[in-house]
């Protein structure tokens, strides 16, 4: 890219459902020990999402609040990129149209990218590429949200690595040649061994909810949730793969911004168990300070990058030149990183 190109964010918005569960109520429903809940898991406590909490609702309140707060006019914005989750409100649903009906954006476009949990990161990457190769990008608005937690069957101890997800939304401006919270490179790696590890079986075109199943009760809740093919499988691969590929998108990412891990200053992971966070940070060479971990948040998908930053800032961990990994990853499976130096240039 040309080095008078730049993309920053000019703020960002979290929202979270009020409601919160802690480990020791979790841990009656799933029957697992509440210090192994808090201690091998990391879930202190997770959001739980009311009847208006769904991924479009979510990503709309957020942007609502976004736009309240930097007082943007939604018709300056040019193009909208919904970043969720697209286990949504309705199938065959555009959610980006929707948000730009509820806020108003006359002048904009917008479309959905779907990347499971690793989809704040390459959304950014795509939008940042895309006001590159066209200048009347000027102004983007990048939203999500995620409900996948509602997908989750608590009574599937293969399901146990997901108990910890929460449903959240986000929403963020970027704005060309914008020089704060400068997006910098990405990196992006997709492992397709894992293609169809985690899958909603059932309700699509190939295996449609069937009279019967509809009539068996139980049958119609397994079908209405997440379907595991081989757990054992995924859970082997994962042992041996994930953490090079979350550190193989970081630098990745770093190359693409000519830095390198020492360069690092916070980096915010999407929720997995505590040991795995401080796996990847110890293969980069990252302080153990140089992060928060979501423990008391649980796994909000998308919107797992940004909340670490906004916590990140509230501590002091995130100021003026700090650069910040953003490191995601979802069912699939992919990862996604992107560098954002913070502040001001």
């Amino acid at each position: 890219m040309k080095k008078d190109f730049h993309v920053g964010i000019v703020d960002f918005e979290n929202y979270l459902p009020e409601q919160i569960m802690t480990a020791e109520e979790l841990s009656e429903i799933v029957n697992i020990p509440a210090d192994v809940l808090r201690n091998k898991m990391g879930v202190n406590s997770k959001h739980i999402g009311g009847p208006e909490d769904h991924p479009g609702m979510m990503a709309t309140k957020a942007t609502k609040r976004l736009l309240e707060k930097t007082k943007i006019n939604p018709k300056e914005i040019d193009m909208i990129l919904y970043a969720g989750e697209t286990y949504c409100e309705y199938t065959c649903w555009t959610v980006a149209i929707k948000i730009q009906n509820e806020i108003g954006a006359d002048k904009a476009y917008a479309w959905d990218l779907s990347f499971r949990c690793a989809g704040t990161p390459l959304a950014l990457k795509v939008a940042k590429d895309m006001m590159y190769a066209d200048d009347t990008l000027n102004t983007v608005l990048v939203a999500g949200g995620n409900a996948n937690a509602y997908l989750i069957d608590l009574e599937d101890p293969n399901q146990s690595n997901m108990f910890d997800m929460s449903p959240a939304g986000f929403a963020l401006i970027l704005k060309r040649g914008h020089m704060e919270n400068e997006l910098l490179g990405s990196g992006v790696i997709t492992d397709h061994i894992f293609c169809d590890d985690a899958i909603g079986k059932w309700g699509g075109t190939l295996n449609p909810i069937t009279d019967e199943i509809a009539q068996d009760p139980e049958k119609l809740r397994k079908a209405r949730l997440l379907h595991m093919t081989d757990p054992e499988r995924t859970k082997k691969n994962l042992a041996t793969r994930s953490i090079p590929n979350f550190t193989g998108a970081v630098r990745l990412a770093l190359k693409d911004s000519n830095l390198n891990e020492r360069d690092i200053d916070f980096i915010g992971i999407t929720h997995i168990a505590p040991k795995a966070h401080y796996a990847i940070m110890d293969d980069l060479g990252i302080d153990k300070e140089k992060t928060v971990y979501l423990a008391d948040d649980g796994h909000c998908g998308h919107v797992d990058q940004l909340l670490a930053v906004q916590h990140g800032l509230e501590r002091g961990l995130v100021k003026d030149g700090t650069v910040c990994a953003l490191l995601g990853a979802g069912t699939g499976y992919a990862f996604s990183c992107s560098l954002v130096r913070w502040g001001k240039a």
